[in-house]
């Protein structure tokens, strides 16, 4: 049996959780799972080589006072199937099988490039924000353009919806 002492509980993979000071000035560091070890540091480069020393010293005041020392919870890695049902009132689903049937590709297909659409312009807001945008204005132009064409059909009736959508 290995024996469990600084250098074994300083390689467990301890969730750390880092938060940024509200003022700028730097950032505190914090592993859960051991009550009480913290650490703060100006820069990110700082908190590392300070969470270290002070998950290390934490360990070694645990491990001669004969105190508990908790191991890390198994990392539970979620999987996903890539499918799911979802409940649309009958109206939208008639919506969304009709443009799909009016642009030639499947209904899923539709609603895939659909969520993703709309994922992206989601996924664009806090960026909008921290950089005081409107959400429309921090989306690349390469990226509005490819919204604005697929939303408007050409003149000449072609679909302009992709077939593949790269998430």
């Amino acid at each position: 049996m290995t024996e469990k002492n600084v250098e074994y509980y300083m390689r467990l993979p301890y969730k750390i959780a880092v938060y940024p000071e509200p003022d700028g000035s730097g950032y505190t560091a914090v592993i859960p799972e051991l009550p009480g070890c913290m650490t703060c540091a100006d820069t990110l480069d700082e908190l590392w080589v300070m969470l270290d020393e002070a998950q290390r010293g934490w360990l070694e005041i645990s491990l001669e006072d004969g105190d508990y020392i908790p191991e890390p919870a198994p990392v539970e890695v979620e999987e996903y199937s890539g499918k799911f049902v979802a409940r649309l009132p009958t109206s939208l689903h008639c919506q969304l099988a009709k443009r799909a049937e009016q642009e030639k590709i499947s209904l899923n297909q539709l609603v895939v490039m659909l969520l993703a659409e709309g994922m992206g312009r989601w996924s664009i807001r806090p960026k909008a924000a921290a950089a005081h945008l409107e959400p429309e204005q921090a989306v690349q132009p390469f990226q509005r353009d490819t919204f604005e064409n697929v939303r408007q059909p050409l003149a000449s009736g072609e679909s302009v919806l992709p077939t593949q959508v790269v998430v």
